[in-house]
């Protein structure tokens, strides 16, 4: 069965996690084309609408084609406004392993919004889509992404280089990586059911 053609709907308080929808290209663009909320990734910041658009239909819409979910959208079901997205990229099949990214609109940082998806996701990383390891990294100085993977149950396992290029230049950066490993995933999860 293709489980990541039929990834399940979360409700996570006032937000839902859902599939990303070509639609969703004007809010990405917000958020996408703020430089405060790119500065650590490896992409944007956005100028053109155009940019989410082949954003979307040329990264989220491509993936089940490799065998991977096209990716969450974070939404505010008060507004109904797409915030951000929360995906699984990077699989790395013979560790049975897939890495997760994600991206929040400045306007919802501090609220624990991205802490409670990432914890929401990983069950679906292990027991819908049956991965064994869990990987997140985050550009060293970015303290905020560092504070939701460390409150998510992830462990840090090394730093590496990564040289990133974007619109004002290249730079080299160094990314600190986490991984969640399945068995200890379901370890901790049993042992905080029986407190």
């Amino acid at each position: 069965m293709k489980r990541h053609l039929n990834m399940p709907e979360i409700q996570i308080g006032d937000y839902r996690l859902r599939t990303v929808k070509k639609s969703d290209y004007a809010d990405m663009f917000e958020y996408g084309s703020d430089p405060l909320v790119t500065k650590y990734l490896n992409w944007g910041p956005f100028v053109h609408e155009n940019e989410a658009k082949r954003s979307i239909s040329g990264i989220f819409m491509a993936r089940p084609s490799k065998g991977l979910p096209i990716g969450y959208a974070i939404v505010d079901t008060l507004n109904g406004k797409m915030i951000g997205t929360i995906d699984f990229h990077s699989p790395d099949r013979k560790h049975q392993m897939v890495e997760i990214g994600f991206v929040l609109n400045r306007a919802y940082w501090n609220k624990g919004i991205m802490t409670n998806a990432l914890k929401a996701l990983i069950p679906i990383g292990f027991d819908h889509l049956g991965y064994q390891k869990l990987k997140i990294r985050h550009l060293v100085h970015n303290g905020q992404s560092r504070r939701v993977i460390e409150k998510a149950g992830f462990t840090y396992v090394s730093t590496e280089d990564l040289i990133i290029e974007k619109s004002d230049g290249i730079r080299q950066e160094r990314l600190r990586v986490y991984t969640l490993d399945k068995e200890d995933y379901h370890g901790i999860e049993q042992g905080q059911r029986h407190l």
